[in-house]
């Protein structure tokens, strides 16, 4: 006889697959995003060590010079675009940081999903493991009645 639950467990059987790629899934999106992390926090060390050389070197072209009110306002501009780099570098890390949390939410979200898949599966996979002992049990006794009644008829033998 046919396992009466059977498609109950294939689709079970589905829906683990399913949230196992989800998870997966989940985690690769997450290494990805706290790669574009450290890429960000690289990009930040590296600003902060050459943001005062870079400003000093803007600074050399006007110290000790006598120099129009244009230049001026050209060194101010250069020297605050260096701020505004690394305002926009330490933007993006924070950015970068909220994408990781998202990440980490959706990997435990996608975790405890594949969880339950499991548990869900392994509900139906005991109970098919039952219902085949209760199956086997029952072909033992027909098996058995039959012997019965094969053994309680007497055979006549001709001499």
């Amino acid at each position: 006889m046919a396992y009466a639950l059977q498609s109950m467990l294939k689709i079970r059987a589905m829906r683990e697959d399913r949230t196992q790629s989800e998870l997966a899934q989940a985690r690769s999106a997450k290494s990805l995003a706290e790669k574009a992390l450290e890429e960000r926090e690289e990009a930040i060390i590296e600003y902060e060590s050459t943001k005062d050389e870079r400003r000093d070197k803007v600074y050399q072209m006007v110290i000790g010079k006598v120099v129009s009110m244009d230049d001026l306002d050209r060194v101010r501009a250069a020297v605050s675009q260096i701020d505004e780099e690394g305002m926009l570098l330490w933007e993006a890390e924070k950015r970068a940081k909220v994408v990781v949390e998202e990440k980490d939410k959706a990997v435990e979200t996608a975790r405890l999903r594949y969880v339950e898949a499991v548990k869900e599966k392994t509900k139906f996979v005991e109970h098919r493991r039952v219902w085949e002992a209760e199956e086997h049990l029952k072909e033992e006794l027909a098996a058995d009645r039959e012997m019965e009644d094969f053994v309680g008829v007497k055979l006549k033998v001709e001499d």
